[in-house]
């Protein structure tokens, strides 16, 4: 008799320890790697999706080193663009914890870009920080931003609200396309089906909205950014990655119903390295899979994160 149970009980504590390892990984260390899985798109980059501890103070920096040596027009043909686009964007986030069970999070985010126009097609992304005539570089946007968990019991879920105020040089404004005033709503949601595999989705929808320094004319406009990533955890500090993302724009809401003014879909593939759990970085390769009216933007971007 003792031996017929004997398997019987050794499948449940293993089946126990399995449990409470899953819950381990996905309350601890995923909780700590989610929020890197998807920073891909041009037009608005999405941010960090940590919620961090009362008085725990987080600075995470996205950037992203992009080229485009095409331009499709609003059918999606390629509109034979004579030289080549270069653009380097970046987003730095301070994030504050002000509730103790991690729901609430109070910040600030300062945009920086950098932008090139060059006849010369063989042009390095790394010239936008050269003395060259043509680069248009500035502080874009500073703004607050408060993200929390709406629902106490379902901690994959996060929503933040942010507004993004232009600065910089008022003749930078425009060429750099940052005259308006932003505000965007972001959803993240994550799942992790087993111990090594993940999923991780957001929803961001923004507007645009003229301020005295837009151009004449200028109308309120609308964006609807929506990605999706899978990753795949190879040790207890690398993860590998990849993300799809497609991204609706229209320049005037009032003609919204008429549809999308340029859209864009875009994969990534990317590595991350968790060095302790306070900082971590990671690489990843944007590519461009179809445009229209927008350019087909490719290229490398470097993210760290660190806690104090």
């Amino acid at each position: 008799m003792k031996n017929r149970f004997t398997p019987l009980l050794l499948f449940v504590f293993v089946l126990a320890g399995w449990r409470s390892q899953a819950q381990e990984i996905d309350q601890d260390k995923l909780l700590h790697m989610r929020d890197s899985l998807d920073n891909l798109l041009v037009v608005n980059p999405t941010a960090s999706a940590i919620l961090v501890k009362k008085r725990e103070l987080e600075l995470y920096s996205f950037n992203s080193f992009l080229t485009s040596t095409q331009f499709n027009d609003k059918n999606g043909s390629n509109a034979n663009l004579a030289g080549k686009q270069l653009l380097f964007n970046s987003l730095f986030q301070v994030n504050y914890g002000l509730s103790r069970d991690r729901r609430v999070n109070l910040g600030v985010d300062v945009n920086f870009r950098a932008y090139r126009y060059d006849i010369d097609k063989s042009s390095k992304v790394f010239s936008l920080f050269q003395n060259n005539d043509g680069n248009r570089t500035a502080v874009t946007y500073v703004g607050p931003r408060v993200r929390f968990q709406p629902f106490r019991r379902i901690r994959n879920f996060t929503y933040q609200s942010y507004v993004w105020l232009p600065v910089g040089p008022k003749e930078n404004r425009v060429a750099l396309g940052s005259s308006k005033v932003n505000w965007g709503n972001t959803f993240f949601f994550y799942k992790y089906f087993t111990d090594k595999l993940g999923f991780f989705s957001q929803l961001n929808f923004a507007l645009a909205f003229p301020s005295a320094n837009s151009e004449s004319g200028a109308k309120t406009e609308f964006y609807l950014p929506i990605s999706v990533s899978l990753s795949y955890v190879v040790t207890r500090k690398d993860l590998l990655f990849g993300t799809l993302s497609y991204s609706w724009t229209n320049i005037d809401i009032s003609k919204i119903s008429e549809g999308a003014d340029s859209d864009f879909v875009q994969y990534g593939a990317g590595y991350q390295h968790i060095f302790s759990k306070r900082f971590f970085a990671n690489a990843s390769y944007t590519g461009t899979l179809m445009a229209r009216n927008y350019g087909k933007w490719s290229g490398f971007n470097v993210c760290v994160r660190y806690v104090f």
